[in-house]
């Protein structure tokens, strides 16, 4: 996927000068044949990963897909396992996983494909995962204004592996609502979803 540039001014160079002063202050060698090309290989990863600040999410969606009075796109739309990598803004260490997204529609629907770019363009910055969700289901709930929206995320954290190894498997859940959705079809939604 490629994101816009972001309304944020970014600063190449003193991303790279940071990196640099930063294997300095580490004590290591920032001249060094191995690491002569590493601050401009991190800069340039980091405003990758981060290319998603300044940019609205709910841009992602796009104009909505709104229904005639005939039309009825069932009680719960859901879109499951969709990839995500983000940085903790904790550590600026990675925490990746699957996102998985519901929503009860009114009148509006979103293509499937721009609720992936959603998720993915909310991720890409300094992020917690429990906002992440929060901001997805924010998003939905703005441009498509749908009865409820329900945001799961299942993601492992880097710095839960480094600094508690024993828990380096372990798994981070977190559920994001807005509004309602029926219980009856929550159920049934809940059942269509694989078991991790």
């Amino acid at each position: 996927m490629t994101i816009s540039a972001p309304a944020t001014r970014t600063d190449r160079a003193r991303a790279v000068a940071a990196v640099r002063e930063l294997l300095l202050a580490v004590g290591e060698d920032a001249d060094r044949l191995g690491l002569l090309r590493t601050p401009e290989r991190v800069a340039d990863l980091m405003l990758d990963l981060f290319s998603g600040l300044g940019v609205d999410p709910a841009g992602a969606l796009g104009a909505p897909v709104a229904l005639t009075e005939n039309e009825h796109p069932g009680e719960l739309v859901g879109m499951t396992g969709i990839p995500f990598r983000s940085v903790c803004e904790h550590h600026l260490l990675p925490f990746d996983g699957t996102v998985d997204v519901y929503y009860a529609p009114s009148r509006h629907i979103a293509g499937l494909s721009r609720i992936a770019t959603l998720v993915e363009l909310a991720s890409r910055r300094p992020q917690l995962q429990e906002r992440l969700g929060q901001q997805i289901a924010d998003a939905l709930t703005a441009v498509l204004r749908p009865h409820g929206v329900a945001v799961r995320i299942e993601a492992t954290h880097g710095c839960v592996a480094h600094l508690e190894p024993s828990a380096a498997a372990s798994r981070v859940v977190t559920v994001a609502t807005v509004g309602s959705i029926p219980e009856t079809t929550w159920r049934l939604a809940a059942r269509e979803t694989p078991a991790s």
